[in-house]
C-alpha cells in the first residue's frame, strides 16, 4: 500500500484522475518500488485502511506483518522505515521534513498519535496482545522498563514523540539503526501536548474496555489480552458508575453475550470484517437492566 502517488500530467490534461476513469499514478512514493525517496514504508496508510474496514482480513493481517517488520521499533510503530533524507539545501519532495532541522515528533518519525491510531487499528482488527502493547508502549509510567533505551522522563505527563539522541540530522541519518536496535537512547516529546491524552483515554474506554454510547444504543465491543485474566472496571454511562465484570476467552474479542443480574440482554452484532465484533444494546434496556442489576454487568468474551 503506497503512502502517495505522483501523477504525471501533461500541460492540457485533467488534473482529476478519477474522473478520467481511475487513472493509476506513474509513480508510487513510499513504497516499496519508490526510487525517489528512498522510503518504501509508511504505517498511515496501512492503520487507517484496517481501521476503515478496507481490507480483507487477510490483506490487513499482510499489512500488519508489514507493520511489524519495518516500521516497528523499540518504543512503537514509526511512520517511515526511515527517516526522510536531509539534503541541508532546496527540498525535493517532503518539504518540512528535509528541511527540518530538529530531529524529533514527525521528523523523527516516532509520532505518539500515529502509534496510537496503529493501536486502533490492533484492537480494530482483534490482536488483544498487540493492543494492549502498544497502549502500554504510549504510557510514561514505567517506560524506562518496557523501553530500555528510553532515558528518564517525567511519568505525569504524556509525550508527544519519543526522539533519538542525535546532535544533527546528519548523525541522525547516518546512524537510525542503533533506535532500532535499541543502542540510541529514547527521549520524550513534548509534554501535555493537543489532543494526544485524550485519544489515548478514548482507545482505554472505547477500546479497551469496549464501551460506546451512540445515541439510542451502547456499544459493548472489548478488546482485552487473554493472558491478563478476569478485569473489573468502573465505567461513567448513561448518569450513573456502572461496575462491569469481564471474561475474557482464548481470543479477548468479540461479545459471547452481556448480562445484568444473571439476565442475559439481547442486542443487535456489531459488524467487523476482521473478527467476531461486539453487541449493540438499546439504552432503554440497558437503563432496565442496571435499575435491577445494582450497575452492574457482566461481559463474556470470545
Amino acid at each position: 500500500m503506497a503512502g502517495y502517488g505522483f501523477f504525471a500530467i501533461d500541460a492540457g490534461e485533467s488534473r482529476d484522475p478519477a474522473r478520467d476513469g481511475g487513472t493509476a499514478p506513474t509513480e508510487l512514493l513510499v513504497h516499496p518500488s519508490d526510487t525517489r525517496t528512498g522510503l518504501k514504508y509508511s504505517v498511515l496508510p496501512m492503520i487507517h485502511a484496517i481501521s476503515g474496514d478496507l481490507l480483507s482480513r487477510d490483506q490487513a493481517a499482510y499489512h500488519l506483518a508489514l507493520i511489524t517488520e519495518h516500521l516497528s521499533g523499540p518504543d512503537g510503530a514509526r511512520l517511515f522505515d526511515a527517516p526522510a533524507r536531509y539534503h541541508g539545501g532546496e527540498m525535493e519532495v517532503f518539504q518540512r521534513a528535509e528541511a527540518s532541522t530538529f530531529f524529533g515528533r514527525e521528523i523523527g518519525i516516532m509520532y505518539t498519535h500515529a502509534h496510537l491510531r496503529y493501536a486502533e487499528a490492533l484492537a480494530r482488527f482483534g490482536d488483544a496482545p498487540g493492543f494492549l502493547r502498544a497502549l502500554a508502549l504510549a504510557n510514561p509510567i514505567g517506560m524506562t522498563e518496557r523501553v530500555p533505551s528510553a532515558r528518564p522522563r517525567q511519568q505525569t505527563s504524556y509525550a508527544s514523540s519519543s526522539d533519538g539522541v542525535f546532535p544533527d540530522r546528519y548523525a541522525a541519518a547516518e546512524g537510525y539503526h542503533g533506535i532500532m536496535d535499541g543502542t540510541v537512547a529514547l527521549e520524550a516529546g513534548w509534554r501535555v501536548y493537543s489532543s494526544g491524552p485524550g485519544i489515548y483515554l478514548r482507545l482505554v474506554r472505547e477500546n479497551l474496555l469496549g464501551i460506546r454510547h451512540r445515541a439510542a444504543q451502547v456499544e459493548i465491543d472489548p478488546v482485552l489480552d487473554p493472558a491478563v485474566g478476569d478485569v473489573t472496571a468502573s465505567v461513567r454511562l448513561l448518569g450513573r458508575q456502572v461496575h462491569i465484570s469481564y471474561r475474557p476467552g482464548p481470543l479477548g474479542a468479540g461479545v459471547v453475550g452481556v448480562s445484568a443480574g444473571g439476565r442475559e440482554l439481547s442486542g443487535s452484532p456489531l459488524q467487523n470484517p476482521y473478527r467476531a465484533g461486539g453487541l449493540a444494546v438499546s439504552t432503554d434496556e440497558l437503563i432496565r437492566a442496571l435499575d435491577t442489576a445494582d450497575n452492574a454487568l457482566e461481559v463474556q468474551l470470545r
